[in-house]
């Protein structure tokens, strides 16, 4: 799977949790697990030590590691949701929601 894969699957889940403003506001990339500032280009294969990374309304987070070679896309996908949502929750701008995540095909 490629970055521009990744974040074409992840996108949609993310506009499901997001409100349409911060959405909207969202940026959205893949970067070493260790340095928030690289950006993989969308032809780079994803590896476990990637994360997607996020700045949402002035709140930047990222994922855990992204460990792709035991997930299916579904459970990745989960997986990422997960950590959305508990970013979400901490966030200045919507500290303590918790945002449901979206079905997704599992």
């Amino acid at each position: 799977m490629t970055v521009g894969e990744l974040l074409a699957a992840f996108r949609p889940v993310a506009e499901q949790m997001l409100r349409p403003d911060e959405f909207r506001r969202a940026r959205f990339w893949v970067t070493p697990h260790s340095d928030w500032d690289l950006d993989y280009e969308d032809e780079a294969v994803v590896d476990d030590s990637m994360s997607v990374t996020w700045e949402i309304k002035g709140d930047r987070g990222a994922t855990r590691s992204l460990g792709v070679e035991f997930w299916d896309l579904p459970e990745l996908l989960h997986d990422l949701a997960d950590d959305l949502q508990d970013f979400i929750a901490e966030s200045s701008f919507a500290w303590g929601e918790l945002r449901e995540i979206p079905p997704l095909g599992q």
